[in-house]
């Protein structure tokens, strides 16, 4: 039976990789004859070879390269961890932080690239969620945990990045919740909560399916 696909997705330091790692510690122990596949797309995971360049380039790259970027990466990540998954004959279900949704709010309604082109370059992904959960945080919550700790920012989290990272993923345009399966998740208490309110959601997907 094809895969069970869902995505954690939100603006950055909305707590995805967290929550996403809890969500497969609660459903592993309640479905045991599942196998649950935490993955990442690009740039954090390990197919994000041109992302990962581009975002730490000293250079100054256009949105239409990053655009190129992204989408070879996510096609790499399709082809290489998910169809295998989708063609399998066991019950998998995968636990995938972001998805082409978040190519298109970065690329195209934060940034500069045009929509349809980036579908074009994007049709052979066929990376489509079978259910996407936003973690919808505070605003003055985000800003706060992109405080904590030391780390070196890429261009993509300044302040002004993130305030539009959050207008946009909390005002989606219908036509996105629609394709992408949209719902949104209260991830303003701590991360066990927020984890057993998405695994209670997804365990409903799973009931369908299997």
């Amino acid at each position: 039976m094809p895969a069970l696909v869902i995505s954690i997705d939100g603006p950055d330091f909305s707590g995805k990789s967290t929550v996403s790692n809890l969500i497969v510690e609660i459903l592993r122990n309640e479905n045991k004859k599942i196998i649950f596949k935490r993955t990442q797309l690009p740039s954090n995971s390990s197919t994000g070879f041109f992302t990962r360049i581009l975002a730490n380039s000293a250079d100054q790259v256009s949105s239409n390269v990053f655009s190129l970027a992204f989408a070879a990466d996510h096609l790499h990540h399709y082809e290489s961890v998910i169809k295998p998954l989708k063609e399998s004959k066991d019950n998998f279900v995968v636990i995938q932080e972001r998805s082409l949704l978040s190519t298109y709010i970065y690329q195209s309604l934060i940034g500069k690239s045009d929509l349809a082109w980036m579908r074009q370059i994007n049709k052979f992904n066929k990376n489509v969620p079978d259910l996407t959960l936003i973690l919808r945080v505070l605003g003055n919550e985000v800003h706060k945990r992109s405080q904590l700790g030391k780390k070196e920012f890429d261009r993509f989290e300044t302040k002004e990045h993130l305030e539009e990272e959050l207008k946009v993923y909390y005002n989606l345009p219908k036509d996105f919740a629609n394709e992408f399966n949209v719902e949104y998740i209260d991830a303003n208490d701590s991360p066990d909560e927020i984890a057993t309110r998405c695994a209670k959601r997804i365990q409903k997907e799973i009931d369908k399916r299997f």
